[in-house]
């Protein structure tokens, strides 16, 4: 027991970089107050801006995650110069997508097109436009997953063990952004829990991109390579 308590200390402090981790506590805290907003938005008479709401479109805390996307993008690209290394452009085109995604609306605009060429109607409760939408995220994902694998099995083994963590993150921002939300879309749980659940997405969002972009500036304000990776230590956890 006192072994595995260790170990997690051990992996815990991996990732105890000061200025990564003051930088993490402000990306959260705005984050927070984002969340605090939306919900007073929903529960003050009389208030009622829809700039507030995390669910608005073009909203304030919409451009807020642009901004995050982009300093991702950025960041991976110090990245790649610091480590001379090209592979990890590969994640660059990855996030640049999510942000062209997210301002223009790619995945809404181009599944709304394909909803109206679908002559039947979905099961499980979800509509047309949910099948659209998951149908262009998965023809993007077949084609971002090509520069993704050669920079994989060309890249170093630093490069690799970063990669799997970014694609857990990524993982996380998924079941945030497209199972939650078609939850959200299928069932008619009642007002009360449907602002629950579109709460626990959207704001779920919002903390995975925070939690991707302190991973990667982690990487860049590290001199050295690091002993412990996300995925490693999850699966030291896992096999306790």
């Amino acid at each position: 027991m006192q072994a595995q308590h260790n170990e997690r200390l051990i992996c815990i402090e991996s990732f105890n970089q000061r200025s990564a981790l003051f930088f993490l506590v402000l990306l959260l805290s705005a984050d927070i107050i984002f969340v605090v907003l939306h919900c007073l938005n929903i529960v003050v008479p009389g208030l009622k801006v829809p700039l507030l709401s995390l669910e608005m479109d073009q909203s304030y805390a919409e451009f807020y995650q642009y901004i995050k996307w982009l300093w991702i993008i950025i960041t991976l690209v110090f990245i790649s110069s610091k480590m001379a290394s090209k592979q990890y452009l590969a994640w660059v085109v990855v996030f640049a997508y999510f942000l062209l995604d997210d301002a223009l609306q790619v995945h809404e605009r181009a599944g709304d097109i394909i909803a109206g060429k679908l002559d039947f109607m979905p099961r499980l409760g979800l509509q047309q436009q949910d099948l659209g939408e998951l149908a262009v995220s998965v023809m993007a994902a077949a084609i971002l997953i090509i520069p993704l694998s050669w920079a994989y099995m060309t890249g170093s083994r630093a490069f690799r063990k970063v990669s799997e963590d970014i694609a857990l993150l990524i993982l996380v921002l998924i079941f945030f952004g497209v199972a939650i939300d078609m939850v959200h879309s299928a069932i008619n749980l009642g007002t009360v829990i449907g602002l629950l659940i579109g709460l626990i997405e959207d704001g779920g969002e919002m903390i995975t991109v925070s939690l991707i972009l302190w991973y990667v500036f982690l990487m860049l304000v590290r001199e050295s390579e690091p002993d412990r990776y996300l995925c490693d230590c999850l699966r030291k956890w896992k096999a306790q």
